[in-house]
């Protein structure tokens, strides 16, 4: 099903054969062979670009050529590999979509993960409504998106790292720091600053300043932990470490993208 796919645009017979070998590929594991009965080997290079190209025609295609000429309402597909969220305009519109969506999955040989697939209520709160949280929020890419008021009293959309992301984040920083505690310092910082600044690099985005500072915030704390343990004889005071991050300072959260209007 995916060569035919293919074929609608790739008119290359060599690369179209080319591909379906790539398919069929074995995958040597240890002293275990295997090759896979459907789709592409896992960890295979092709296997990200060939399954956006599988989802574009059974689910973005679908969508526009579809759904959307069927709905009352506006609604909007964003897609991002096998990530996606689709917001409506009418609650009936969503759930007739929620409704034949798994269907649809089906039918290609997919399926919807039952935990991430669900129905949020998400519009704009109203303007008399003083109190309280948004309708509700959407987790996508490792965000969370959210309601909240700003200090005019107007409701206003805002994302912050997902709180099962940035608690991943912070693990891997105290087990970092705990494997490593016995390289010199100069070579623990730069360690230090190459993870955190990857962190910023994707997660720096206006209104998420305080879920950047909380990782920087724990990076010091596992830090200065696993630094006290390096050794029984001499242990390292919290003014000693104070002076130490003056000269090994981990980086400010700094904001990259500005995706929200100020």
């Amino acid at each position: 099903m995916l060569l035919e796919m293919l074929r609608e645009r790739v008119p290359d017979g060599s690369l179209l054969r080319l591909v379906g070998k790539c398919l069929h590929v074995g995958v040597l594991d240890g002293e275990e062979f295997s090759t896979p009965e459907r789709g592409t080997a896992q960890g295979s290079e092709l296997s990200p670009l060939l399954g956006n190209i599988y989802l574009h025609y059974v689910l973005d295609r679908w969508f526009e050529d579809e759904v959307r000429p069927r709905l009352r309402g506006k609604a909007q597909l964003i897609r991002y590999a096998d990530d996606f969220v689709i917001a409506f305009e009418r609650q009936d519109d969503a759930e007739r979509v929620m409704d034949v969506l798994g269907k649809r999955m089906g039918r290609f040989g997919l399926t919807l993960h039952l935990d991430k697939t669900r129905l949020v209520p998400f519009r704009r709160p109203l303007p008399n409504q003083k109190e309280g949280k948004g309708p509700g929020t959407v987790d996508f890419l490792g965000f969370t998106l959210y309601w909240r008021r700003t200090r005019r009293g107007r409701w206003v959309m805002a994302c912050k790292t997902r709180r099962a992301r940035l608690r991943r984040a912070i693990h891997r920083v105290y087990e970092w720091c705990r494997r490593n505690r016995h390289l010199p310092i100069p070579v623990q910082h730069v360690a230090l600053l190459r993870r955190i600044r990857g962190h910023y690099n994707y997660f720096g985005v206006n209104g998420n300043t305080r879920s950047l500072s909380l990782l920087r915030y724990h990076a010091e704390r596992a830090w200065y932990k696993w630094l006290c343990r390096r050794s029984q004889r001499a242990r390292l005071n919290w003014e000693r470490y104070t002076d130490l991050l003056r000269d090994y300072p981990l980086p400010s959260p700094r904001v990259n993208v500005q995706i929200w209007g100020t």
